[in-house]
């Protein structure tokens, strides 16, 4: 007569945790050494192995946001805080984010 379900017990069916996933370290010094090089985006990515082969729209997004944190400063080796230097001048990369501003709005 009673009208309730027996509680659930954990079967060996049930779902196994999976372990935290594993980040990678990324290489700050050697993006930093071969952006001091001359190397293209393009050739980092594929020096570092941060080509995403899942989006093959924009398969370098990783390494860009990266180049893009490391222009406002990153922690290098010493533990000193470096900014990574532009290409191009100051008037030009002034611009740039202006234009992305009014891009934006």
């Amino acid at each position: 007569m009673n009208s309730m379900k027996p509680a659930r017990t954990i079967t060996s069916h049930a779902r196994k945790l999976q372990p935290p996933r594993q980040y990678t370290r990324f290489p700050y010094a050697r993006v930093a050494k071969m952006w001091e090089q001359g190397r293209t985006i393009s050739q980092i990515a594929h020096a570092i192995k941060r080509v995403d082969e899942q989006n093959p729209k924009d398969p370098h997004h990783s390494l860009r946001n990266f180049l893009h944190r490391m222009h406002k400063g990153y922690v290098d080796n010493k533990g000193r805080l470096v900014r990574l230097p532009y290409r191009v001048s100051p008037k030009l990369v002034r611009a740039g984010k202006q234009a992305g501003l009014r891009a934006w709005a």
